[in-house]
């Protein structure tokens, strides 16, 4: 159901880029800016503040679990289920046209270990961005998922640098 919900949005960016402009050079520089605001509000465990990078209605599709629908709901999963984590990632790829993009990227999320430690869980994730009024880019759609299995061991470092 996940997969087939991404394939329609995805199309719907492609079948859209065939007919506007492409991404601004300023486009790509606040896609990047958010997304650093992103992680310093996901690092400082602000959720309000990351919800804040969201639309209004805004669907957030974690692994295991089902989509959250809206800014408070997305602050209030975050807050239940990544409290006290960290994240570093590397956008691999921004597209999309005039006023709908899409980033992708990987990630490394630290955990707490629960002896004061972190283990590191390595990730892959795509959002898709609208540009408001505003010129703002919010997050209009986000799924990320983790590289390993189920239950598999958390990892001692992150196997590559951050490229904020």
């Amino acid at each position: 159901m996940k997969a087939s919900i991404l394939m329609i949005i995805l199309s719907f960016i492609i079948a859209f880029q065939s007919s506007s402009a492409e991404l601004s050079a300023q486009d790509l520089n606040d896609i990047k800016a958010s997304s650093k605001e992103w992680v310093n509000a996901y690092n400082q465990n602000d959720w309000s503040g990351l919800a804040d990078l969201f639309a209004l209605n805004a669907t957030m599709m974690p692994p295991n679990s089902v989509a959250i629908v809206g800014r408070q709901d997305i602050a209030s999963w975050q807050e239940k289920n990544e409290s006290g984590f960290r994240i570093a990632f590397e956008i691999q790829e921004i597209s999309g046209s005039n006023h709908i993009a899409y980033v992708r990227g990987r990630s490394c999320v630290s955990i707490p270990d629960g002896k004061g430690g972190f283990g590191i869980d390595v990730g892959k994730f795509m959002e898709i961005r609208k540009k408001q009024e505003t010129g703002e880019w919010l997050i209009y759609a986000d799924i990320f998922n983790s590289d390993g299995a189920v239950g598999s061991e958390l990892l001692d470092t992150c196997p590559f640098k951050s490229a904020q």
